[in-house]
This record gives C-alpha cells, structure tokens and sequence, in this order.
C-alpha cells in the first residue's frame, strides 16, 4: 500500500446540524498498493441511529465509529468533537 501522509490531511469546518445525520471528515484508507485515496479527506455523513460505539483509533490518528451492523468508519475528528456531534441537538 502506498503510505498516506496524514500530517497534511486536517478535518473539515463542519457547521451544527439538525437531525440524525451527522457529517465528519473521511479517515479511511482504501487498501492495495498505490491505489488512489479519492474520499480520503472529504465529508462523510453517517446515520447516527446506526452508530453503537465510537473510540480514539489505535494509530492515534482520528476516531473509530462502529455500527450495529458491523460497519466501521474512521474519521479525522478528534473522540471528544465526535461525541459532540453525536450528541447535538438541532
């Protein structure tokens, strides 16, 4: 896989939503060597009625959203700003 650098990627400026769909910024990594990383970086909108956990990822980097469904996501967004969002009212 070709190595991704994370340092010049930062979350995106997401404004307050109202609503169970929250939005963050796309911490995931398409595996396979030098494939392109075309919605790493851009917004991702996620059902938060989907949502069972959330937890600082293990390489430091954002944080880790499951699923009931087994669906992860990782998101650039630091644990405490996704709990935030999470739980934001409109």
């Amino acid at each position: 896989m070709s190595k991704v650098d994370f340092n010049d990627l930062k979350p995106l400026k997401i404004k307050k939503t109202n609503g169970r769909f929250k939005t963050f910024t796309n911490g995931s990594i398409i595996e396979g060597e030098n494939m392109p990383q075309p919605y790493l970086g851009r917004p991702l909108t996620i059902n938060i009625d989907e949502v069972l956990s959330s937890y600082p990822s293990e390489d430091n980097i954002g944080t880790q959203i499951h699923s009931f469904h087994g669906q992860t996501w990782k998101v650039l967004e630091s644990h405490d700003i996704v709990q935030k969002r999470l739980n934001e009212n409109g």
